[in-house]
């Protein structure tokens, strides 16, 4: 019997981490023994869920019980829904653990594909993601880039650099986290001599062809890059009044 209720209780957690955003947003940013115990955890609170429901059915068939020897008094035929229900077994195990799992697993995928909450809006979404953030520099920079419309200057570990707009970012899963970035500026870093050089003005050729977010046939998003996280180096913000200073020296392409 400690076996199935094991069982059950570490299911219901890794299948409720594993469906629902915010915690699994939580458990990418755990390691080691913490993401075992954040499982048990989750696993626990539904298999606690379930004894619950099953002592109100228990209190239930007492308050039945006792009404009905109440009501109808009858010398040897008392009657114990409630007793009963404890000595009920099924396969060996007794009934009310069986209906106690059984609820637990019932909470846990009501929680995790059913209820509303598990559904998050875009308004929701996006606290969710600030909330979050304010552990991680990272995700905090490109959410106050994405809130705020400001540049981010994104250098490669190729020592390629894009500067631009933060459309997009997932980190849900790290084998494939990405951000998605609209060019304005890109180039790379001189090997020798580390200096910046612009070799497209993606802003000017925006700008020369009439391309906005809303633009047909051809919108900014066409240009869109996206970048693997683990192939960022560094990241920054980019202030758009250096792009004058940066001109000169860098060549950007003005035609």
């Amino acid at each position: 019997m400690g076996t199935a209720i094991f069982m059950v209780l570490m299911v219901c957690g890794y299948w409720y981490t594993s469906r629902d955003l915010s915690t699994r947003l939580k458990i990418k940013r755990s390691f080691g023994w913490d993401v075992y115990f954040l499982v048990a955890l989750y696993g626990c609170i539904f298999v606690l869920q379930g004894l619950l429901a099953t002592a109100i059915i228990w209190s239930v068939l007492l308050g039945i019980s006792t009404v009905n020897n109440l009501l109808y008094p009858a010398p040897g035929a008392h009657l114990n829904l409630h007793s009963e229900f404890m000595t009920w077994s099924f396969l060996g195990i007794q009934a009310p653990v069986v209906i106690m799992l059984g609820l637990a697993i019932i909470f846990c995928l009501y929680r995790s594909n059913w209820a509303l909450s598990a559904r998050l809006n875009a308004g929701s979404r996006k606290d969710l993601y600030q909330r979050l953030s304010r552990s991680n520099g990272i995700e905090q920079l490109l959410f106050q880039c994405m809130e705020e419309g400001e540049l981010a200057w994104v250098t490669l570990k190729s020592r390629r650099i894009y500067i631009g707009m933060i459309h997009a970012a997932t980190f849900e899963y790290e084998g494939t986290a990405n951000i998605v970035l609209i060019p304005m500026l890109s180039g790379y870093r001189d090997s020798r001599t580390l200096k910046l050089a612009i070799e497209h003005n993606y802003s000017h050729w925006y700008e020369q062809h009439g391309i906005d977010f809303t633009s047909q046939p051809k919108n900014v998003l066409s240009f869109r890059k996206v970048i693997m996280v683990s192939q960022i180096e560094s990241l920054s913000l980019f202030d758009p009044a250096l792009a004058n200073a940066l001109a000169p020296e860098s060549g950007i392409d003005k035609g």
